[in-house]
């Protein structure tokens, strides 16, 4: 856990210095996979920048609500504070289609694989999150006794929640399930880049399903407070499965197993505007 990083008169919150790298990441990424394998035009770069941006005060906004939501829900009152990634990747995804729509109309009708053609970006600044959580000590696992215990320091969430009553100081070990999700995330990422000219339309469907299963796995493991959904499940586990679903239709929507009609017009969409801005 290092929760302040002191560069020499400067002391910078770890979880934010993490944030920013995922983000300054996810703009590199954004930049050279438009220009470099999709040929995009700098017009439509730089407005797909303007709608990440947007996307993401939409993706905080999101994760807050939903993180509010079931702790609310688990505590019978009101709780405000802290944020839920799936919540986030909702209400973001929603946004950047929203958002692609309105201002980049060469891409009307292709918004999802105009996502999908940036998310890799987004999986690896996720990843360099998750060590943030890691250094500020949030997002902790359940208490174990295998060689991958970790042990926080006293004063952390960690051990506030497990304290160590046999020695009196940090807590007890616990799984470090922040660093599984960070590994998984950029392994993730280097699966999507490697592959990227073949996968690259299936981008989305892989992100859903891929980190739905795992993350509903994950919180088996997981030992912070997540708050509760009025049923067996955690607030993860219950969003993990929407994000599943979603991932599943989205292929057989793809595949032209369902909704045929619709993606037909769709592609027809996207040649109408590819006509238009020739």
């Amino acid at each position: 856990m290092l929760p302040v990083i002191r560069i020499g008169f400067l002391q910078l919150p770890a979880y934010g210095v993490m944030v920013f790298l995922g983000a300054v990441c996810y703009v590199l990424f954004l930049l050279f996979s438009l220009t470099r394998f999709e040929k995009k035009s700098p017009d439509v770069v730089k407005k797909t920048l303007l709608v990440s941006a947007l996307s993401f005060v939409c993706l905080v906004l999101g994760a807050a609500f939903f993180n509010a939501l079931f702790h609310s829900i688990a505590a019978g009152r009101l709780v405000i504070g802290g944020i839920t990634w799936e919540g986030g990747v909702i209400v973001g995804f929603a946004a950047f289609l929203l958002f692609t729509r309105v201002l980049v109309k060469s891409e009307r009708g292709n918004e999802a694989a105009h996502f999908s053609h940036v998310l890799p970006g987004l999986i690896l600044a996720h990843g360099l999150g998750r060590v943030g959580c890691f250094l500020g000590g949030c997002c902790f696992g359940a208490i174990t006794e295998s060689p991958l215990g970790v042990v926080f320091p006293t004063g952390s969430p960690a051990a506030l929640a497990y304290p160590n009553t046999l020695t009196g100081q940090g807590s007890f070990p616990v799984l470090p399930t922040q660093l599984f999700e960070a590994v998984f995330e950029v392994l993730l990422f280097a699966l999507l880049v490697i592959f990227y000219r073949r996968l690259r339309n299936y981008n989305l469907v892989i992100y859903l399903v891929a980190y739905g299963v795992f993350r509903f796995v994950l919180e088996f493991f997981r030992g912070d407070d997540r708050g509760g959904t009025g049923s067996f499940l955690t607030p993860s586990q219950l969003m993990s499965l929407v994000l599943l679903v979603f991932g599943v239709l989205l292929l057989l929507v793809q595949r032209g197993v369902i909704f045929k009609k619709l993606t037909k017009r769709a592609h027809t969409g996207k040649e109408n505007a590819m006509c238009d801005t020739q």
